[in-house]
């Protein structure tokens, strides 16, 4: 890895970066990147498509000195707009000044993959790819915001535009920052387009027509992203998006495969014989007849695809006692917002994956979001063609809002995960996937907390406004993942728990084309009676296997901080019993009481847990 940093004594700025040096990581180049001492790049991130743009940039009789991404994007920024930076297939977070008009802009991709917060204060500007560097380099005092305090609870992040700190705010995704003249600019300069497919889904399609077109856009995404110059691994769960993945790296590209797969749990590893059988249809055969009933069929699915596809699994075990010290420095380290739990196991993927010498991991992280894999958004399919509007039922969405009414809804419905109908049809407003408690239980653990910003998650941005009319609700919700919880919850837990390790991530299934040809899907693609990704499924029981495009959605795993020894070495009760946090914001007197019901939900008490961790770290830290 290389580091450098740069400071103008007379403009009073410093920058500086690492390079993890993936493309092409023998070429060594000053950082921050610079070839006439005037303009400087802080870049991080991979332009994916850099080869095309270094020929467009050639025509334009410009030379280059090195074989990176790096010299092409900071080309790419000095002779053209910014607003041409929706041309750049790739994700970033840079910074990049020109000394002569002493004018910065900050500037993150569309799709948030990587994250770029900062603070202004008086005449000071303080930025960074993470919270904590801004915290120790300012000399202002940050504080716990209560709102996003609330906000991460709810959704394990903060809100879009936020962090967990007063005053250090998160750039949005597809946005740049412009700093000139002592005026300070923030504009969007891209948006998804998703109304460019409308006319081929009007069309009078086959599904082989529309799996085509996706073959021919995943293909080269994916192909466009694995590494030519280092090691890389690729996830393999078991699910259907990461066996599409592995599938098209082996027998469609023909490239080498490195799949991984993490145990997060006992179970997953409890009928071990199974794993030994030669013939890979037998122990499939048994996970079938254990389906619902047990935590292995993770492990088994996956091993069953490493036979057929002849593929080298590597298996890695998170259950380790050793893990809490990890687990503890996570919990410490929220000041962005996110606690989501999974940071811990998609770390420690990271770390085997630094571990076997590689630089980079594969991961599918997308199509649940975009094509409705989850309970909650299969659910709210079926209220839709139930109560939603238009439909003969429509007037039972009255119902929702009183206890009787709901209590019917669910019975009725059969439902699990929108049991509190935190959702509206107008103004259009979704309940995401990422919404780990209801409001009901919000509003016992705190005193008069004021609800209206919680809808942020929900609701589509005002500039997409011209094509709503046009979409239908599972599209809507499509579009809210994509252009909020993707980029400032999923995307972040990846970037944390990689990152930790010096590990880049690609996700080729968030690919701006790809993207934009998911949400376009109407209704009938994602959802067929209570299963979601009905497209990808049929796209796999078509080409890889019926058995696996049958299977139902399940997430990580149980949290590694839910096992006992773990849970134990990380003393969260304790902490949590004698804590002063809570007392410091408007909570409930009696929460600490409501943490350790049996009837609470034990996610909350991690909840607690690392928001008091990242609390007790930020009074460190403003005490040096």
């Amino acid at each position: 890895m290389q580091a450098g940093y740069i400071y103008l004594k007379k403009k009073n700025l410093g920058l500086g970066n690492n390079r993890l040096s993936i493309i092409f990581p023998n070429e060594k180049i000053n950082l921050p990147f610079s070839k006439n001492k005037n303009d400087f790049l802080s870049f991080n991130g991979e332009i994916y498509n850099y080869l095309d743009l270094k020929i467009n940039l050639e025509g334009k009789k410009i030379n280059f000195h090195t074989k990176t991404d790096t010299e092409v994007i900071y080309e790419f920024i000095r002779n053209f707009k910014l607003e041409d930076l929706k041309k750049v297939n790739g994700m970033w977070a840079f910074a990049y000044y020109n000394e002569k008009k002493h004018e910065l802009v900050l500037s993150r991709d569309l799709l948030g993959e990587r994250h770029l917060y900062y603070t202004i204060h008086k005449d000071e500007l303080i930025f960074s790819s993470e919270v904590n560097p801004i915290i120790q380099a300012s000399r202002e005092t940050f504080n716990l915001d209560f709102n996003s305090i609330m906000s991460s609870w709810k959704f394990n992040t903060s809100l879009p535009g936020k962090t967990l700190m007063n005053n250090i705010h998160r750039l949005k995704p597809g946005t740049n920052l412009k700093i000139l003249n002592n005026k300070i600019e923030i504009k969007q300069f891209q948006k998804l387009h998703l109304e460019k497919w409308f006319d081929f889904f009007n069309a009078d399609l086959t599904y082989g027509m529309v799996a085509k077109k996706f073959e021919e856009i995943i293909i080269k995404e994916i192909d466009l992203r694995l590494p030519k110059d280092v090691k890389y691994f690729s996830s393999l769960s078991g699910g259907i998006d990461s066996t599409i993945l592995v599938y098209i790296i082996k027998k469609i590209l023909k490239k080498r495969c490195c799949p991984i797969f993490g145990i997060s749990s006992y179970q997953q590893t409890k009928k071990n014989s199974l794993l030994n059988k030669s013939n890979p249809n037998i122990f499939f055969n048994s996970f079938l007849e254990n389906f619902d009933k047990t935590e292995e069929n993770e492990l088994i699915a996956a091993k069953y695809i490493d036979s057929k596809l002849n593929l080298n699994l590597r298996i890695t075990d998170f259950k380790n006692i050793k893990l809490s010290k990890e687990m503890e420095k996570i919990a410490a380290d929220c000041f962005d917002g996110c606690i989501d739990a999974g940071v811990a196991s998609f770390g420690s993927l990271g770390k085997f994956v630094k571990e076997n010498n590689a630089k980079c991991m594969i991961v599918s992280e997308g199509p649940d979001e975009l094509l409705g894999g989850y309970h909650c958004d299969i659910e709210a399919n079926i209220i839709d063609k139930a109560i939603g509007p238009n439909k003969p039922l429509s007037f039972l969405q009255n119902f929702s809002s009183t206890s009787l009414g709901k209590k019917l809804l669910i019975k009725l419905l059969r439902l699990k995960k929108n049991k509190e109908f935190e959702f509206k049809y107008q103004p259009f407003t979704a309940r995401v996937n990422h919404s780990v408690c209801p409001n009901e239980f919000i509003k016992k653990i705190t005193e008069n907390f004021d609800f209206k910003e919680f809808n942020q998650y929900g609701t589509i941005e005002p500039m997409y406004d011209d094509i709503l009319p046009f979409m239908d609700l599972s599209q809507k919700r499509a579009l809210n993942y994509a252009s909020k919880t993707l980029p400032d919850m999923y995307n972040l837990r990846l970037d944390k728990a990689f990152m930790r390790h010096s590990v880049e991530v690609r996700l080729p299934y968030q690919a701006v084309n790809l993207v934009e040809f998911f949400i376009a899907m109407p209704n009938k693609y994602r959802f067929k009676g209570r299963q979601g990704k009905f497209f990808l499924r049929k796209y796999v029981g078509e080409n890889i296997d019926k058995k696996i495009s049958k299977r139902k959605k399940y997430g990580l795993g149980p949290y590694l901080w839910s096992d006992k020894l773990v849970y134990n070495s990380l003393k969260i009760d304790d902490i949590i019993m004698s804590s002063n946090f809570f007392e410091k914001y408007p909570f409930s007197k009696n929460i600490k009481k409501i943490l350790f019901d049996k009837n609470t939900h034990k996610g909350n008490k991690w909840a607690a847990y690392a928001l008091i961790k990242t609390f007790e770290n930020n009074k460190k830290i403003n005490q040096h």
